[in-house]
């Protein structure tokens, strides 16, 4: 009877995790299959001032900041290039309770004669809010039809504003999001993590339903926000969650890119993944409503996506359990657990030792194992309490 029930956890175990990280990409494939996205013309306006200038949506692009010093300079320079009217764009730079001269060095980059067109506002708050509390404050006071989010350390292609705009001018549409890039990646197996979740965002948009978006960059309708609950860790998942319960679409654009400028180490990396999983495990339990089957795509989407994988470790760790009673019975199941323990052990030790393997394919397997291990940790700091809200730097020194 034990045995029995071992093998049904087992083999329970590894389906879910075999559905989650490659079924349910091979499904979206099939499901999005002559699915595309088009966009007005006015897209393709290339710098030229048109008439159709005027149809454009006015938009607040607000940035939180906390001590962003390297690489606010090459931000403002980057939102100063933008392909957009700078009559319809207001830009918000909220500083967070900085003390590395953040503020300071905006003022002086927004003076030089290529960013002074530049329609930018210097909110300085004296003491650490955290980001929801700023995000609260700053779209709340804002004016304009659509507000778009970023953050100071990623840049934007040109022609952000008019995808976005483009997309918005479908009344069905609240929330767009693009795609995040590094300018230069930590390893191979982190290009092939945003590899495969870009595919993945690319397919859900398809269907109408993407759920969570980046918070490098983002837009929606500023007429659809409501205030985010102050001890959310991933507003970047609940704000548009929120305007896709009142049956707007959020939808995925690779042709948005946003550059990443910062290059974390090995610990840093782990850290930010370890609170991305935290949220992940408290948006997964305060909007389990999403898997009623009225919701349709979004339930399957969240369920697939979203809702399995901060219990991804608990399911390795059924597998592993299970497979370590069996092996007292089956030789399978001996290599089973061999193979399960070598992997576990090896990438462990790359983490104590703040490295990586040298082979390629090893990296790739580093970066998704760590990154279960980082999720086990922070599912327990989530349900510890031991997550907080305020911003929060690792030390980027390799």
């Amino acid at each position: 009877m034990i045995e029995w029930l071992a093998s049904v956890i087992f083999f329970m175990a590894a389906m879910v995790i075999v559905y989650h990280h490659i079924g349910y990409p091979l499904v979206l494939k099939m499901l999005t299959q002559g699915l595309e996205n088009t966009l007005p013309n006015f897209y393709h306006r290339r710098h030229q001032i048109t008439p159709l200038d005027h149809m454009l949506p006015s938009i607040s692009l607000i940035m939180p900041a906390y001590n962003e010093a390297g690489t606010i300079q090459e931000k403002i320079r980057n939102l100063a290039a933008l392909d957009y009217p700078d009559y319809k764009l207001k830009v918000v730079l909220v500083c967070d309770g900085c003390t590395d001269g953040t503020a300071q060095l905006a003022k002086e980059t927004l003076a030089e004669s290529e960013c002074s067109h530049l329609n930018l506002s210097v909110v300085e708050k004296p003491e650490n809010c955290g980001k929801v509390a700023i995000l609260n404050e700053a779209i709340s006071l804002s004016r304009c039809s659509v507000v778009a989010l970023s953050d100071v350390s990623s840049l934007l292609s040109n022609d952000s504003l008019l995808v976005v705009a483009a997309h918005l001018s479908n009344e069905n549409t609240g929330v767009i999001c693009g795609s995040y890039h590094f300018l230069k990646s930590l390893s191979v197996g982190e290009q092939a993590y945003w590899q495969y979740q870009r595919s993945i965002k690319t397919r859900e948009s398809a269907l109408g339903a993407t759920l969570g978006v980046h918070g490098a960059f983002y837009a929606f309708r500023r007429e659809l926000f409501d205030l985010i609950p102050a001890d959310t860790i991933n507003d970047d998942f609940t704000l548009p969650v929120q305007i896709i319960l009142k049956g707007y679409r959020c939808l995925y654009d690779p042709r948005i890119i946003a550059m990443e400028l910062e290059q974390a180490c090995n610990e840093m990396d782990f850290q930010r993944r370890k609170r991305i999983a935290a949220g992940n495990i408290q948006q997964a339990l305060r909007h389990a409503g999403l898997l009623h089957p009225k919701f349709g795509k979004i339930a399957f989407n969240f369920f697939s996506g979203k809702f399995l994988r901060p219990f991804m470790p608990l399911f390795l760790f059924m597998a592993l359990a299970s497979s370590a009673l069996l092996s007292l019975s089956y030789t399978i199941f001996q290599i089973f657990l061999f193979v399960q323990l070598g992997i576990y052990g090896i990438t462990v030790l790359y983490i104590f030792r703040r490295s990586q393997p040298n082979h390629k394919r090893l990296r790739v397997l580093f970066y998704l194992v760590s990154g279960h291990i980082a999720m086990a940790i922070g599912l327990i700091n989530y349900l510890s309490g031991q997550t907080k809200g305020q911003w929060k730097r690792v030390n980027t020194e390799t």
